[in-house]
Formats: structure tokens, C-alpha cells, sequence
């Protein structure tokens, strides 16, 4: 699976977007069976306005799948990005491929192609 998510900012340390999304992140996800399943995250947002909490929501994504037992794939970095903060951000990566429409948008398609190649290389697909 290949899941992704803009990022909603609402003060909150968890369920932050106020919207259904809310409820299958931390309710239906949790009890889905998906134990071993592969697993690749991408994020969406503004690194320059919301410099600290850039594609948290994908980091949240990351946290779910991974306590339900799925193998993540595709952490790239955090070079060339403009954050102080990110809950997609672990150990120096992001957890995945995350892109800023905003401000970098010019860099979206190569990151993209550049990350299904990494995808392939790492027998994701």
C-alpha cells in the first residue's frame, strides 16, 4: 500500500484534522489485520508556514501502520526541505516521501519518480 495524507493543524497532538479522517486513523485502522503488510507513506505540506509541524500527519500514518504490524518502506531525506519540526521525521529521515506544493513544486515530480525508483530497489513492489 502507498498511503498519504495532507497535514491538518489544529493544536492537537493527535486526531488534529476534525474530519472523519480522524476516526479511521485511530479507530478502524487499529483493527484492520494487517500484520507483515507493506507499507510506503507520503505527506503533503508547507514547510515555510507550518514550519513546525510539516507533514505531521504523515508521521501519525507511520505510528498507526507500524503498531499495526506493517513493513514501512521508502525513508528519504530531509535535505533541501525548510522544517524545524516533523513528526515525519525519524533518526535524521523522513519516513517517507513528503512534498510541498506550496513552495517546492517545481521539485514534486522528481522527488516522486526518484522515490518509486528507490521503492523498486528496495523490492517494494
Amino acid at each position: 500500500m502507498i498511503v498519504g495524507a495532507p497535514t491538518w493543524h489544529t493544536g492537537s497532538d493527535e486526531q488534529r484534522s476534525g474530519t472523519p479522517w480522524d476516526d479511521w486513523l485511530y479507530d478502524t485502522l487499529p483493527s484492520l489485520d494487517l500484520k507483515g503488510k507493506k507499507v510506503a507513506v507520503f505527506g503533503c505540506g508547507d514547510q515555510e508556514s507550518y514550519n513546525d509541524y510539516y507533514c505531521d500527519a504523515a508521521g501519525e500514518l507511520y505510528d498507526k501502520f507500524v503498531e499495526a504490524g506493517c513493513e514501512v518502506y521508502g525513508f528519504t531525506s530531509t535535505d533541501d526541505y525548510n522544517h524545524s519540526e516533523s513528526k515525519a521525521e525519524r533518526d535524521g529521515k523522513f519516513i517517507g516521501l513528503m512534498f510541498d506544493e506550496d513552495n517546492q513544486d517545481d521539485m514534486s515530480e522528481g522527488r516522486a519518480k526518484n522515490w518509486i525508483s528507490q521503492l523498486k530497489e528496495e523490492s517494494f513492489m
